[in-house]
């Protein structure tokens, strides 16, 4: 079971993992996302009460918010309690050179960022089930949070760390990672302190 934290609570939760709400994010979406990168990584999973999307990161004339700066913003002020932060939110989220994106992350790097805003439509713009809005939350978040401890874009079937550029390859990755990229983490969770940020992926 993950722990739920305020995050500006002085006392600190054990995860090496924290899970962190920006604005107002549904709480099955918080806990199903702890629960599965608990499975995942096999770590302990803190979710930490909500946080305020940064202002500076709203790109008004795009009416999205960058996440390289949330992303830099987690990673600066609230990754020194967890070995990984990963932020959730359900505004729309973008980078400099990508009309959107479902998520990001530096490959190595301290925290990654999420967005279930295009989650709950087909790719003709009907909603979709619960279960499936859950199960394309989860792979993203896994996604994300596998940039972190520095895997790449995998090409084995359909693992989760294959690249999803829309909402059919997003439907279409499984939600685990494959034996190879398995290797991956492990190999990168005995040298997670020392890593260092790279290059984005997303």
């Amino acid at each position: 079971m993950v722990a739920q934290q305020d995050l500006q609570s002085s006392s600190v939760g054990k995860g090496l993992i924290a899970v962190v709400p920006l604005g107002k994010v549904e709480e099955d979406v918080l806990r199903v996302v702890a629960d599965s990168l608990q499975g995942i990584l096999r770590l302990p999973v803190d979710v930490w009460g909500v946080m305020p999307i940064p202002e500076d990161a709203f790109i008004r004339a795009r009416n999205q918010y960058n996440a390289m700066a949330i992303i830099r913003y987690l990673a600066e002020n609230h990754s020194e309690r967890s070995l990984k932060v990963i932020g959730i939110m359900t505004k729309d989220i973008c980078n400099p050179i990508i009309t959107y994106v479902f998520g990001e992350a530096y490959m190595g790097g301290r925290a990654a960022v999420m967005s279930s805003a295009r989650l709950s439509v087909t790719p003709t713009g009907e909603p979709v089930s619960r279960e499936r809005f859950l199960d394309r939350v989860v792979k993203v978040a896994i996604h994300e949070i596998g940039h972190t401890f520095n895997i790449p874009h995998c090409h084995t079937g359909r693992c989760v760390m294959r690249a999803s550029n829309n909402l059919i390859e997003l439907d279409d990755k499984l939600n685990y990672l494959c034996n190879y990229c398995e290797l991956f983490l492990a190999d990168a969770l005995k040298h997670a302190l020392h890593g260092e940020q790279q290059k984005p992926g997303n």
